[in-house]
């Protein structure tokens, strides 16, 4: 691992232990064994550190759920494959799904990196617009309708973090079906 890796892993883990605005870059050297001067060679400040940790992982989400990803597959079996290749990244990556979750609801983050980061996973918006172009997926904003799907599975996804519930794949599947029902015309 080279030396903006380190800092990049360091990161990681103090952000999802102390929050981004309670970790400084003084403990983000000392965590990553290197000197604030290589911090500063590789970031110019916190944010710009933040926002590239953001940008690595949106980048690693996406070509995880693409993987394997067929666009000719009906708009339903391409709503349930991403859903479920998004619900086991983040089942099997905890450390990246609690920094995406408290970089994307953190105040102090700029809505346009936030909204940078979510043109990675543009796919999502085609497969709900094809839905609404063959009458299968209700009428009204996308992006609502993803942030409504999303808040559903995503929040099943804490709850098996948190040690509340179990996810297995039978209540994955379960679960995309629900939330399919809810959007379909």
């Amino acid at each position: 691992m080279n030396k903006k890796e380190q800092i990049l892993t360091a990161t990681l883990k103090l952000i999802v232990q102390k929050g981004i605005e309670s970790t400084p870059m003084s403990e983000i050297a000392k965590a990553a064994d290197t000197g604030m001067g290589a911090i500063y060679n590789h970031f110019p400040n916190k944010e710009s550190l933040v926002s590239e940790l953001y940008f690595y992982l949106k980048a690693k989400e996406s070509a995880i759920i693409m993987q394997g990803y067929d666009p000719s597959l009906s708009v339903k079996q391409r709503f349930v494959y991403l859903w479920k290749r998004m619900i086991g990244y983040f089942m099997a990556e905890p450390m990246d799904f609690m920094f995406l979750e408290q970089f994307y609801y953190s105040p102090a983050i700029d809505p346009k990196a936030k909204h940078e980061g979510s043109l990675y996973v543009s796919v999502l918006d085609s497969v709900y617009l094809d839905g609404q172009a063959q009458q299968i997926i209700k009428e009204g904003n996308v992006k609502e309708w993803i942030g409504f799907t999303s808040g559903s599975l995503v929040s099943l996804v804490k709850l098996h973090h948190s040690d509340y519930i179990s996810l297995q794949e039978d209540s994955i599947e379960r679960y995309i079906q629900a939330a399919w029902d809810a959007i379909r015309s």
